[in-house]
């Protein structure tokens, strides 16, 4: 419950920031969940990075982008933007 209620929060603020930018393609938030364990891990995009900045998020490692990430919020089209390489894995 306060995972989502967080995750709702960091929604709620992008919203605003990404209308304000108008919308850009790379501007997204995605999410990542450990099945095992059940932690969600969210990847700010960078341009997103003053959001993920705000809650307190640290870097990632580059492995990150090997996680099955789902588009959190922003355009669609962003996950094929901010990693073209996906697909041929």
């Amino acid at each position: 419950v306060a995972a989502k209620k967080a995750m709702q929060r960091i929604m709620d603020a992008f919203i605003p920031k990404y209308i304000g930018a108008g919308r850009p393609l790379g501007m997204a938030i995605f999410s990542s969940t450990h099945r095992e364990s059940n932690i969600v891990t969210l990847y700010f995009s960078p341009r997103a990075v003053s959001l993920a900045m705000q809650f307190g998020a640290i870097p990632c490692e580059s492995t990150f982008v090997d996680q099955e990430l789902s588009l959190l919020v922003g355009d669609e089209r962003s996950i094929d933007f901010l990693f073209p390489e996906a697909d041929s894995k």
